[in-house]
C-alpha cells in the first residue's frame, strides 16, 4: 500500500477560492482508495498545523518543513512516501539535490498571472516565476488541469519532464439527488456561479443577459458568490427596468447552488480567462446549457455541449435555436464520467502506479 501525504496546508490562505474547493474534493476521493493510504498534513501533524493557523505561519514554510522531515524520515527507515502539493508550490529541500523531487506531485491550475499582470503585485509575479521555473525543471509529476492550461504555461516555461493533464474533480453529480426534490425559484433565469473577478466580465454578462430579457429568453440573472458590492455598482449604471432582475444573493450553501444550476435557463461565463472553469463543469455534470465565451479551455471541455459566444457575436437567434434544441434532446456532457472525484484520484494514482509498485516489492 502505498503512502501520500496531501499538502492541505493551502487552507490556511483564505483567500485560495475555487482552488480550495478543487483541493478538497482532490483530497476526499483519494481518500476514498482501499488500494492506497492518503493522509492530510493537517492531520499527520495537527498541532503544528493548528499552530501555523493561529500564527498565520505561510503555508510555503510548513511545506517546506514538513517535506524536508519527511523525506529525511523516509532515507532513515526506507519508507516511500510521496508527496502531493495541490497549488503549484514545490517546497525547496537540500536533501533532494539529485532526485530532484521524483516523490512529488504538484497540480498547476493556471498562469494567470502571465496574462493579467496588472492583478498581481511585482513581488507576487517574481515568487511564482521563480517558484513555475523550478517546477519545470524538476523530476516532480506536474499536473495540469487542462491542456490548454498546460500549453499555456509552456509558453512561458520549459516544458516539463514529468507532465499529465488530469481535469479537475467534479462532484456535482454524486449529490445531484439530493437537490432534486428542491423547487427552483420563480421565473427564467440565468445563473453566473462564481466569485466577482475583473476577468469574470460581469459588464458583458449584464449586457447579454439585458438583450436576452429584451428578446423574452429569460426573466432574471441570479448571481452567487462574492463581489456583491462590485456587482451593485454595475447594476446601478443599468435602466431601472432591469435592475431589480439581477438578483445577487451572495454565498449559498451547496444544496442551494445545486438548486439554483438546476432551475436556471442558462449557466452563464464570459470569462476572458480560465484554467478549468469548475462552475460551468458542475452546470454541464447536471445537465444544464452553457453560453460561454469563446475560450480555447471552454472548447476543450464542452464543444458539442456549450454554445460559444465570440467578440463578433450578434443576433440570439443562435442562442433562442441552441436553447430549444437542448431542452428537446437533453444532451450528456461527453467529461462528465472523466471528472467524477473517483476517476480523477484513478488518475493521480497512475504517477507513482510504477514506482509504488516497485517499492512494494523490494520491501
Amino acid at each position: 500500500m502505498a503512502t501520500y501525504l496531501f499538502y492541505d496546508t493551502i487552507r490556511l490562505n483564505a483567500s485560495a477560492g475555487g482552488v480550495l474547493n478543487v483541493s478538497e474534493v482532490l483530497l476526499q476521493s483519494m481518500r476514498g482508495s482501499p488500494e492506497h493510504h492518503v493522509q492530510p498534513i493537517s492531520e499527520r501533524h495537527p498541532r503544528l498545523y493548528a499552530a501555523a493557523r493561529r500564527l498565520k505561519i505561510s503555508r510555503f514554510i510548513l511545506d517546506t518543513l514538513l517535506y524536508n522531515v519527511h523525506l529525511a524520515l523516509g532515507w532513515l527507515h526506507g519508507e516511500r512516501v510521496y508527496s502531493l502539493f495541490p497549488n503549484y508550490f514545490l517546497p525547496f529541500s537540500l536533501l533532494a539535490p539529485f532526485g530532484r523531487h521524483r516523490d512529488s506531485i504538484v497540480v498547476v491550475h493556471d498562469v494567470q498571472y502571465k496574462s493579467y499582470p496588472q492583478y498581481f503585485t511585482l513581488l507576487k509575479r517574481l515568487w511564482l516565476d521563480w517558484n513555475l521555473h523550478r517546477l519545470a525543471r524538476s523530476a516532480a509529476d506536474v499536473v495540469f488541469i487542462s491542456r490548454s492550461s498546460q500549453q499555456d504555461f509552456e509558453r512561458h516555461f520549459t516544458r516539463c519532464a514529468h507532465a499529465a493533464v488530469i481535469f479537475n474533480p467534479v462532484d456535482a453529480g454524486a449529490v445531484a439527488h439530493s437537490a432534486g426534490g428542491m423547487i427552483a425559484p420563480g421565473g427564467r433565469y440565468l445563473i453566473a456561479a462564481y466569485h466577482y473577478y475583473p476577468h469574470k466580465n460581469f459588464e458583458g454578462i449584464l449586457k447579454l443577459f439585458v438583450r436576452m430579457k429584451r428578446q423574452g429568453l429569460v426573466d432574471y440573472l441570479d448571481i452567487t458568490g462574492n463581489g456583491a458590492r462590485e456587482v451593485e455598482r454595475m447594476v446601478s449604471a443599468m435602466a431601472p427596468a432591469f435592475r431589480a432582475c439581477v438578483r445577487h444573493r451572495g454565498l449559498v450553501s451547496r444544496g442551494e447552488l445545486l438548486r439554483l444550476y438546476q432551475g436556471a435557463t442558462a449557466f452563464i461565463s464570459l470569462s476572458t480567462f480560465e484554467g478549468f472553469n469548475l462552475s460551468a463543469a458542475e452546470a454541464a455534470t447536471l445537465g444544464v446549457p452553457l453560453l460561454l465565451s469563446d475560450l480555447p479551455v471552454h472548447r476543450e471541455l464542452f464543444a458539442g455541449y456549450a454554445f460559444f459566444i465570440g467578440n463578433e457575436f450578434g443576433g440570439l437567434g443562435g442562442i433562442e435555436r441552441y436553447l430549444a434544441h437542448h431542452e428537446r434532446a437533453r444532451p450528456t456532457w461527453s467529461l462528465s464520467r472523466a471528472c467524477t472525484p473517483g476517476a480523477v484520484a484513478a488518475s493521480y494514482f497512475t504517477l507513482k502506479r510504477n514506482a509504488a509498485s516497485l517499492a512494494q516489492a523490494t520491501s
